[in-house]
């Protein structure tokens, strides 16, 4: 069928009659579908005629989307094993289907698969990272052809939030990731021109359809979890506690282009643990990544540079439910849940102080102006109640503006008032000109602030951002770790792109410079960075920074630099390798009185593909800082891990990782079994063994064996 610009055919009636859902594009099965192609390269180069022929195809019936992608070309080359959901966004051949259900670019969900069929789906906005862990419902096909590969798409209307008009226009988008003759490549289904506004804004396709059946989301997810923890008591003995199951219900429920979600006794235990981060020399709090599915929808409204909302501060509640509307121009969120045990970060300055205090009631509230481009105006505010008395509020107003094809602007605003719980969690003796750290009653109000100006074109890009946090600035529901800063950062960036052994670079120079309120030079720094990508998959990174000054609490230090360089290498689909080397001069923060010391950091991982289902992972850190005199070491340690994997399908694993942490002497090891057929059904047994090295000799000080089923019921 031919191919149209802009707006694609209204179709009055059914376009679908008896497809086979077998992974198979058979031409007559899809000779009613609209074509589209993905012919244009983005990476590395910048559009310019892809090389190899990819088709899409797109049809609906009353109750479902179908999406098909016939896959022809660079077949030696094809990289792809079977992965678990979202695994495939690294190291393998796959397509995506974008979908912009507004036509307003204020986010587009994306839906793909690899030759396999094994699947990834995400969110991404007009700016920022994709939110790899949104899921959404839908299923997914594909086999190996003579040519390449194909692969369908059926997409229920039910996971899909729409306006509901007589006639839906969806912005829509394809994109095809390859290694074409072994250099990562991407294939996306029209141009993209750098400043000119998102990804999905700038696609000139769409598809149009009416007479669908106006589903809504009715489901319910009740789980089952059971655990049994041993662990030394006081006397150093080895108990065990009994098996303690409980009960969990989730539910969606649509009506009126509203979303109702709730929890009741919610397991917000993660599956895998976290990856463990290097702390020996932090002074304030480490961040995670937000894992848990009843945050997965609706994240994009309570997105924030100033750090306002960290759902993981709500951490194990009673209830939690929410209610969002997307809407055509106005859309809003609101949450609200009542947590058993509450973490509290108290920002101070240059370290922060936290405690884990009772219980408290949380409520967000985010409303969105959406204009079109990706452009909106936004305001959040955030409510945390303490059982112990006191609250935390913020009230943040956001903006995005795509001024013309080169230059965007930017901004958020932030207040937040403080009624401090009364608790001696808290015992430090530090305090500011105004207020203490400690939780004793104090009332106090502050504020945050960020402007950004961006200027892009196809080889360069310039970015300049003014931001700050007020001594009083806090984000109870949030994180936040440091205040008291404003802070300039400017960043120049030229982008080169090859067609020879280098396929493309970047070299970047960037300054910055932040004061506190009391006009003192906190940190005055510039840096040189320079990026590498060569045909032979090979990829270097070299970083040069320069601090002409900094101010660690009372104490100043000058002209120390540091410097890094990685490399990776992936010559197929069954090896990775990386090395990252750092070193220079560094502050020891955790010492009586902090100095400049000489620091040195390794990072080492790889990974290789046995078969298609199994692969073995290892990674090696380590970091050291010692003094420029004696030599001897601030802190010098390493962790070290092992993780094997075999993937019996795309539904199914089982994984072992066992860690050794030289910081803290210990070590676990876990085992995991899983079994994920869709978004929400989830089935995962598994045990976890801690140790700890004392004076040679591994004590087991701590195990732990649980198990969950959760099932989702769609009523949709």
């Amino acid at each position: 069928m031919k191919q149209f610009k802009g707006l694609f055919l209204l179709i009055p009636f059914l376009l679908l009659s008896d497809i086979q859902f077998d992974g198979l594009v058979d031409k007559d099965e899809w000779q009613n579908a609209v074509r589209y192609d993905i012919n244009v390269e983005t990476r590395p180069s910048y559009n310019t005629p892809a090389e190899h022929k990819t088709d899409a195809y797109v049809m609906h019936d009353e109750f479902y989307l179908y999406v098909g992608f016939k896959v022809y070309g660079n077949k030696e080359f094809i990289r792809a094993q079977v992965r678990s959901r979202d695994g495939i966004f690294y190291t393998n051949d796959h397509v995506t289907f974008g979908l912009d259900a507004y036509g307003d670019g204020r986010y587009f969900i994306g839906f793909g698969a690899n030759p396999y069929g094994s699947i990834l789906d995400y969110k991404e906005g007009p700016i920022g990272e994709p939110e790899r862990s949104y899921n959404v419902e839908f299923e997914a096909e594909a086999q190996f052809t003579d040519y390449g590969y194909d692969v369908e798409l059926k997409i229920p209307f039910s996971s899909i939030n729409y306006e509901d008009t007589d006639i839906k226009r969806w912005k829509i988008a394809f994109y095809r990731k390859l290694y074409n003759k072994g250099v990562e490549s991407g294939y996306l289904s029209h141009k993209v021109i750098a400043g000119k506004g998102c990804l999905i804004c700038q696609s000139p396709y769409f598809y149009e359809l009416t007479d669908i059946s106006q589903k809504s989301k009715k489901r319910l997810i009740p789980s089952l979890t059971a655990n049994s923890r041993s662990f030394r008591n006081d006397s150093g003995a080895m108990v065990t506690d009994t098996i303690d199951p409980e009960i969990s219900l989730n539910g969606i429920y649509e009506v009126n282009d509203n979303t109702f979600e709730f929890t009741i006794n919610p397991d917000f235990s993660q599956v895998e643990a976290d990856e463990s981060q290097i702390n020996v020399n932090s002074t304030t709090a480490l961040r995670y990544p937000e894992r848990r599915i009843f945050f997965n929808e609706g994240a994009d409204f309570l997105r924030t540079d100033l750090g306002a909302v960290y759902t993981r501060s709500i951490n194990s509640p009673d209830y939690a439910l929410k209610v969002f509307n997307r809407g055509d121009t106005h859309s809003y969120y609101f949450l609200d849940a009542e947590d058993q045990s509450t973490p509290l970060i108290v920002p101070g300055n240059m370290r922060s102080y936290s405690a884990l205090l009772g219980k408290s009631h949380a409520n967000i509230f985010s409303y969105n102006y959406n204009r079109t481009n990706g452009q909106y105006l936004s305001f959040l505010a955030t409510n945390r109640e303490y059982e112990e008395g006191g609250f935390g509020r913020n009230y943040v107003s956001r903006g995005l503006f795509i001024l013309d094809d080169k230059h965007a602007f930017r901004f958020e605003l932030a207040q937040s008032d403080t009624d401090e719980p009364v608790s001696d969690l808290i015992t430090t003796t530090a305090e500011t000109d105004k207020y203490t750290y400690r939780l004793d009653g104090e009332s106090f109000s502050g504020y945050g602030g960020l402007v950004a100006f961006s200027r892009s074109t196809e080889n360069w890009f310039t970015y300049f951002q003014r931001a700050t946090k007020s001594p009083e600035f806090r984000t109870d529901l949030g994180f936040t770790t440091e205040n008291n800063w404003i802070r300039d950062d400017l960043w120049q960036r030229f982008e080169y792109r090859g067609t020879g052994l280098l396929r493309s670079a970047n070299a970047r120079l960037n300054a910055s410079v932040s004061h506190n309120y009391d006009n003192q030079l906190l940190q005055q720094e510039y840096g040189i960075n320079l990026n590498l990508n060569l045909a032979n998959q090979m990829e270097f990174r070299f970083g040069y920074e320069n601090n002409v000054k900094v101010m660690f609490e009372e104490y100043n230090f000058k002209n120390y630099s540091d410097y890094n360089f990685n490399a990776t290498y992936s010559p197929s689909g069954n090896f990775y390798f990386r090395l990252g080397y750092s070193a220079g001069e560094g502050i020891a923060r955790n010492i009586d009185t902090p100095s400049i010391g000489d620091r040195e950091n390794y990072n080492l991982s790889t990974r290789y593909q046995f078969t298609d289902e199994f692969n073995v992972r290892l990674q090696y850190r380590y970091n050291s800082l010692s003094d420029q005199i004696t030599k001897e070491d601030y802190f010098a340690g390493y962790v070290t891990s092992v993780r094997a994997t075999y993937q019996f399908n795309k539904d199914s694993f089982i994984r072992v990782v066992h860690e050794y942490n030289d910081f803290n002497n210990d070590s676990y090891t876990q085992a995991l079994f899983q079994w994920q057929p869709d978004s929400a059904t989830i089935f995962y047994i598994g045990g976890t063994i801690n140790q700890e090295d004392i004076e040679g000799t591994w004590v087991r000080e701590g195990s732990q064996i649980y198990m969950k089923l959760q099932y989702l019921f769609n009523f949709d």
